[in-house]
């Protein structure tokens, strides 16, 4: 279903986002001020494709939703963003896979 690999991107996009930043984060802490090491831009090269990516799939997953909802018929309340609303009606509507991992990969 397009929908759940949707919210399986978004997933995925926000875990590499937050690993993007820490390693970022990490390894700027010590560098010395001036000219940023070759080391620590091709990190913000890394950070910033992993937004981008994050984007893409929180596009997606609007996309996915909006289409699920029409198709469903399923009423979203006023004043709710659509992708907020359909991650929690997946949470408490779709059973999870009793074998999965709860960090993505």
């Amino acid at each position: 279903m397009a929908l759940l690999r949707a919210r399986k991107a978004t997933l995925q996009a926000a875990f590499d986002t937050t690993l993007a930043a820490d390693e970022l984060r990490r390894y700027q802490k010590y560098a010395k001020p001036g000219k940023p090491s070759a080391h620590i831009v091709q990190l913000r090269q890394k950070q910033a494709a992993a937004r981008q990516a994050s984007s893409l799939s929180r596009q997606s997953l609007i996309k996915a939703a909006a289409a699920f909802v029409r198709e469903a018929g399923i009423e979203v309340p006023e004043r709710v963003a659509i992708d907020e609303f359909i991650i929690h009606w997946i949470d408490a509507n779709v059973p999870r896979d009793s074998g999965a991992d709860a960090t993505p990969s």
